[in-house]
């Protein structure tokens, strides 16, 4: 049979709990000085005010709501569970650790608590207390939900820039390479064709040498611009490094990505970047059926384009098997 202070707890706090859930701005604001307390100047500066101010009242609400269900334990309905996830970003935006989350948090369980003491008052020391240990309870969950919420998002990013050149914000060799096998497998799967462009930029290195590297990074960015604005969104642009860039096509024979090619010089011809571009197009499986070939293949053409003074070449026939036999 259930405890009858437990039984009598939701009935106890209609009232108290209305009110709070009338000045959940102010608990907001309560939780908000706390953290200010604690806070440098730049921390300060920085912090989302507007957005806590927004967020977190309705999550107060479905913390107060929670703790006035008659039956069962205390626990937030689906849309509550996802706002105390997303209170991790509050913090975690700024740089916060997750400890620093389980302080605010803390921090936050302590002003629900001090509020409900004062609508309380003494009348029933009883169900203030089991009040208290309903919210530890919630609160346990809470921040289990927020932490996983704040270190999900660090792991992606992570992984996001163990993929992303950090000037360019394109895809880097890593994640070429991966790419590509991924493409093979599929390839050897279902027999789907992709292409690889392999592209060199012409005249960094003049651009560097008479107007310094910041000009020369600036127009890496300008190429990498031109490129994104030039292909499909299922093509995927990387820098290999240097001033070499490479473009991923899957379902396109060479001669389709011969268009994406040409699109891609005339993009970066008509910025400002103030290079030029030679690219060289090779496909799996009509060049090569493995990645070293394939990316062998593509740079031999790009380098019979710069050779010609051509945007654009496509790998010959049998170039595959020449890089394959070379030392």
């Amino acid at each position: 049979m259930p405890d009858p202070d437990v039984r009598r707890l939701p009935a106890a706090l209609d009232e108290p709990l209305a009110r709070l859930h009338e000045g959940r701005e102010e608990l907001a604001k309560a939780w908000l000085l706390r953290l200010l307390e604690r806070a440098s100047l730049d921390e300060i500066e920085r912090l989302p005010t507007d957005r806590i101010a927004r967020e977190l009242p309705p999550l107060i609400s479905d913390i107060l709501r929670a703790l006035g269900v008659k039956d069962g334990p205390m626990e937030l309905d689906a849309d509550g569970r996802d706002r105390a996830a997303r209170l991790g970003e509050l913090r975690g935006g700024q740089g916060a650790s997750a400890s620093d989350l389980a302080r605010d948090l803390t921090a936050l369980q302590s002003v629900i608590v001090a509020a409900l003491r004062r609508e309380l008052d003494d009348r029933d020391p009883h169900v203030f207390v089991d009040a208290v240990d309903r919210l530890a309870t919630a609160f346990g969950g809470i921040q289990a939900a927020a932490i996983e919420q704040l270190l999900g998002k660090r792991e992606r990013e992570l992984e996001r820039l163990a993929h992303t050149d950090p000037l360019t914000g394109l895809y880097n060799v890593r994640f070429l390479q991966e790419h590509l096998q991924q493409l093979l497998d599929h390839h050897r799967r279902y027999g789907h064709p992709f292409s690889v462009l392999l592209l060199d930029m012409d005249g960094l290195k003049r651009l560097n040498d008479s107007r310094g590297h910041a000009a020369g990074d600036r127009a890496l960015v300008a190429v990498a611009e031109a490129i994104r604005a030039a292909i499909r969104r299922v093509d995927t642009p990387v820098r290999i490094g240097g001033d070499e860039f490479c473009v991923v096509a899957p379902q396109q024979t060479a001669s389709r990505a011969r268009v994406i090619a040409d699109r891609i010089a005339e993009s970066i011809d008509a910025g400002d970047s103030g290079v030029g571009i030679s690219i060289g197009v090779a496909s799996c499986p009509q060049h090569a059926v493995d990645a070293e070939h394939l990316l062998e293949t593509g740079d031999e053409a790009m380098y019979r384009a710069k050779a010609a003074g051509r945007s654009v070449a496509v790998a010959e026939p049998g170039a595959a098997a020449r890089a394959a036999d070379a030392p």
